[in-house]
Order: C-alpha cells, then sequence, then structure tokens
C-alpha cells in the first residue's frame, strides 16, 4: 500500500478572486486558462491534475498510489490576511469536502487555515476535524510574509497540539525573494530556505519544549536542514548562546530534527539515501508533489532505490503516515 501525503489540488474560485489585486499573488486569464502571478517572475499555472479528480487519478494508477491526502497548492487563503484570509480557509475547506465525498476511498485531506485571526483559525481547525473529516491541517512556511514563530499564531498550534492531528507545511512565497527573479529561483531555492529558516525559528522559539506532542512534517526531506545539522547544532550548544544569542533549549538541536516528520519529495536518490542514514525511516513519509513533482512517477519511485529494509520501506510507504493520520488498515 502507499499513501501520498503531499499532492494538491486547487480551489478554482479562490484563484479567481485572486484577479485583480495589484499586491502578489493575483491571478490572470490568458487563452481560456488561469495563471496565478505568485511573485516576480514566478506564475503558476491552474492545471487539470489539481482541479479535475478523474484526472489526477490516472497518474495516481502510474505511481501505484492506494491513498492520497490533498492539500491546496501556493498560494493559501493566508496571503488575504484577516477576516478575508479566514473567509477563503472556510471556503476552500468546503471545496475540498466536496471532492473528497466524491472519491471517499481514494483521498483524505488537509484543511487549510487562514490565520487571519487566532479565534476564527482554532474554529475552523475543529470545524475541519469534527464536521469536514480532515485528518490534519496545511501550514505554509511563513502566514502572509510573517515567520511562523511569531507569537499570534502560537494559540493555533497549542491548539492543535491538543487536538493531536498533525500539521503538514508546505513552502510558501519565500519571506525573501531579493536576488530570486525567477520562478526557477524561488521554487528551487526560496521554497526550501523559506521552510528550513521557519522550521529552525519554531524550534529556536522552544515551541517543541512546551508542546513535544506536535507532529510536524517538513516537506521536501527537511530542505537544507539535513545538510547542515552539524551547524544547526553546533551553533545551538550552550557554550555559543553568548554569542549566538540562542534561548536555552531542554534539548540538543538534532533531538527536535528527530522529532519532526518529513516527506519524500526529492529529485535525487542520493539526496534521500543521505537522509536516511542520517535520520532513519522512522519519521520519513512517501510523497509525490503531484503534479509539480515531475517527473512525478519518478520520485514516486524514489523510495524503491532506497537501500533500507523492506519493514523500514512498508513504514515509508504506509506504515508512518497510517499512525500519523490515525488510519487503520
Amino acid at each position: 500500500m502507499r499513501i501520498d501525503i503531499h499532492t494538491h489540488f486547487v480551489c478554482v474560485d479562490f484563484i479567481k478572486h485572486l484577479q485583480g489585486r495589484d499586491a502578489y499573488p493575483n491571478s490572470v486569464l490568458e487563452g481560456g486558462s488561469y495563471f496565478t502571478n505568485c511573485g516576480p517572475g514566478f506564475r503558476t499555472p491552474v492545471l487539470p491534475k489539481v482541479v479535475d479528480l478523474e484526472v489526477k487519478l490516472r497518474d495516481v494508477a502510474e505511481m501505484n498510489v492506494d491513498l492520497s491526502v490533498l492539500s491546496h497548492a501556493v498560494p493559501g487563503p493566508e496571503v488575504l490576511g484577516g477576516q478575508e484570509a479566514d473567509y477563503w480557509a472556510s471556503r476552500i475547506n468546503d471545496h475540498l469536502a466536496g471532492l473528497i465525498a466524491d472519491y471517499p476511498d481514494q483521498f483524505l485531506g488537509w484543511g487549510s487555515i487562514g490565520f487571519g485571526s487566532a479565534a476564527a483559525s482554532i474554529a475552523e481547525v475543529d470545524r475541519c476535524v469534527d464536521q469536514l473529516g480532515f485528518k490534519g491541517m496545511q501550514i505554509f512556511s511563513n502566514v502572509n510574509q510573517r515567520t511562523l514563530d511569531s507569537p499570534e499564531f502560537k494559540p493555533v498550534f497549542e491548539h492543535v497540539a491538543r487536538r493531536g492531528i498533525p500539521l503538514n507545511m508546505h513552502p510558501a512565497i519565500p519571506m525573501n525573494l531579493a536576488g530570486m527573479d525567477s520562478g526557477s529561483l524561488a521554487t528551487g531555492l526560496g521554497f526550501m530556505f523559506d521552510t528550513s529558516l521557519n522550521t529552525v525559528r519554531l524550534i529556536q522559539s522552544g515551541l517543541f519544549d512546551e508542546l513535544p506532542d506536535l507532529k510536524l512534517i517538513v516537506p521536501h526531506i527537511g530542505g537544507i536542514m539535513p545538510y547542515l545539522q552539524g551547524r544547526l547544532e553546533r551553533v545551538n550548544e550552550p557554550a555559543l548562546r553568548v554569542v549566538t544569542f540562542q534561548p536555552e533549549l531542554e534539548h540538543s538541536f538534532t533531538h527536535y530534527l528527530k522529532m519532526l516528520y518529513y516527506d519524500s519529495v526529492t529529485y535525487h536518490p542520493e539526496a534521500l539515501d543521505y537522509f536516511y542514514r542520517l535520520m532513519g525511516a522512522e519519521h520519513l513519509l512517501f510523497g509525490s508533489d503531484h503534479p509539480f513533482g515531475q517527473p512525478y512517477a519518478m520520485v514516486a519511485e524514489m523510495v524503491e532505490q532506497l537501500n533500507c529494509t523492506p519493514a523500514e520501506k512498508e513504514m515509508i510507504y504506509h506504515g508512518n503516515a497510517k499512525g500519523l493520520l490515525g488510519i487503520g488498515s
């Protein structure tokens, strides 16, 4: 069995709502198709594979995926701010619930959070879990250009931890686009930097000391964090805190990295192998990034090339996800 933890849909009504905005992101209709301008030189098309689940299912079959957890592609509703963000988070979640209702055996959902207000976001978390049947929530790697460790977001994280549901992170439009004036730079580098920066900030804020039960999934095998683990460990040592001005944490930095969950989306077998040798298989989840992780069939088969035991492959393909999502066999 394969459970794909990282695969996308798009609510077209939300993309239409972005038309006419002066700021990024905004959308345009060209040649009968919608495109989202996410930043300078960074445009994403609304592909049939994120709108029509019948089209998506053809690729799902090619990847031998049995169950897919759908999440809204970038941008998310939080980019709008305030009540508008909360309203569109609810609209997107209703749309996703409708999609899943048509294919209940093939799809699950990550709910969207608007972060317009903590109270509205917490209420939407409860609605998504208790009424819509979602197995967890999605956040982006920054909230409308604010870092995730900003105090106003902490009540939402506390509530998610109390509910015992996972929190799936996806790269956002990077906070720092200096020098990233093309989509390839923003997605190839900026996405990885933004997810890594905000994950490290959450760790250094002491959030995981306060909320050890918070289950955070970091995409793309942890961005750049695995490669900088030694450096991150070093600069967070007690002896260097007088220089780095970091707060005292209860554990080593590596301890927190191993508390996190990660998806397997990468495009280089050696990178996945390095991650496995460094972090193990216990918190690694299968993902394809469909339809953006092209060639997604190759990405999907990356785990097959991993030099691990058959039992560990089963963990990556479905065992870890089942435990995290709270679903049976």
